[in-house]
């Protein structure tokens, strides 16, 4: 009889497009890579909590990434993190929080006597820290910041972001050009949620139209995220075709390819732009008030944001607020703490965009000099497998032998 090697049992937490396609699908490829290079067996389970970041695509996107042994569902996580009957993993099983709501990583870990680890991109960790074993953080300046809110320095470590994972990991070449297509290419990215989408993309289909007059050679391509559900994306494609096809517009499915070959993109402020900046694409980003209030911010102030006729007054009064406090708001200027990426924020319009937009078509040099600024963020791949190498000699089980075997 043939012993075959235990299971371990890894649990990734998270629910948004960032969460999910940036953190959660390169750390559970790498996992399942070190299993098959080892020879043992790993079971990859992702968790996806209630959350109001969440597009509702994430599942399917999770699916179609093919690394996942098991995905929960918001409804069926929430039911499991309340000690309702469910799923049970073998073994002693690892949690690895990516995002959500702290309480539900902390709250599965403790059901299954599990071991609950966390990787974190902002401070906001501090009053939670006492439920995870170690933090993974992905600069040392925010390892700096958690110890001064008095999280202990033996259980944060710099690893790196594993979203360099996914972006160098993504095997799809830039888009090829004719060899007689010297024509600028500018790619327009309307965000991953459903309701940031239905609001961006009118605003970038005028963008469009505008630039298509001042730079009239340019390829314009409007790409959508994967994370936007299929009726969303047939809607606002059939209502905006005429303007689409007036403008040139061509259109682009998911996917880096098209965005890597771009001599510019225009986006809005989210995990993109740090994709973009390692992609070294010349990058604008582009918040105007009138859409802020689309975009969901932390806590029971989102909710309270929802309630009809106060909600929007108050959501647009909250984020000209917290707007105006932020010196940044594009995380590679976050992370470099000067502005790398250009931003246009305030009451921004279509055409302005196209102004600077034109202008930096016309200019080579200025994008060749963005596209040299973006290298302040270090391409840095391995944040992966120095997160699950920190995990395993813990105790934890991401190797044959931990608690979990």
């Amino acid at each position: 009889m043939v012993n075959r090697p235990p299971t371990t049992t890894l649990i990734i937490v998270g629910n948004s497009p960032g969460e999910v396609a940036g953190w959660a699908v390169p750390v559970a490829a790498e996992a399942r890579r070190l299993a098959s290079v080892g020879g043992w067996s790993i079971e990859t389970v992702l968790c996806l909590p209630p959350c109001q970041f969440a597009s509702g695509q994430e599942s399917a996107a999770a699916e179609a990434a093919g690394v996942f042994d098991r995905i929960m569902n918001p409804r069926a996580t929430l039911l499991l993190a309340l000690g309702l009957p469910g799923w049970t993993p073998a073994g002693t099983p690892v949690v690895l929080h990516v995002g959500g709501d702290f309480w539900f990583s902390r709250r599965l870990a403790r059901r299954w006597g599990g071991h609950a680890f966390a990787f974190v991109e902002r401070a906001h960790i501090s009053r939670a820290q006492r439920g995870f074993e170690r933090i993974f953080v992905p600069t040392t300046s925010l390892r700096e910041r958690l110890i001064g809110l008095g999280v202990p320095d033996h259980k944060i470590e710099v690893a790196g972001d594993p979203l360099q994972d996914a972006v160098l990991a993504d095997g799809a070449p830039a888009e090829a050009r004719g060899a007689d297509d010297a024509r600028p290419k500018v790619a327009l990215l309307a965000g991953s949620r459903d309701s940031v989408f239905s609001a961006v993309f009118p605003f970038w289909v005028e963008t469009a139209a505008a630039l298509r007059a001042r730079v009239p050679e340019a390829r314009l391509l409007a790409v959508v995220s994967p994370f936007v559900s299929p009726s969303v994306k047939r809607t606002l494609l059939s209502r905006h075709q005429a303007s689409l096809d007036a403008a040139g517009v061509e259109i682009r499915h998911g996917g880096r390819s098209s965005i890597r070959s771009a001599d510019l993109a225009l986006t809005i402020p989210g995990t993109n732009t740090l994709e973009l900046a390692l992609m070294r694409v010349p990058t604008l980003v582009v918040l105007p008030f009138s859409l802020a209030p689309q975009i969901p911010v932390e806590g029971v102030i989102e909710w309270l944001t929802r309630v009809p006729r106060l909600g929007l007054a108050l959501k647009l009064a909250l984020a000209r607020r917290h707007i105006s406090r932020r010196p940044y708001l594009a995380l590679p200027n976050m992370r470099a703490k000067r502005l790398i990426m250009p931003e246009l924020v305030g009451d921004v319009t279509p055409e302005q965009v196209a102004d600077e937009g034109a202008r930096l078509i016309r200019d080579r040099a200025a994008r060749l000099k963005l596209a040299e600024a973006l290298e302040a963020i270090p391409v840095e791949p391995g944040a992966s497998r120095r997160i699950l190498a920190a995990i395993a000699p813990g105790g934890a089980a991401i190797a044959p032998g931990g608690a979990g075997a």
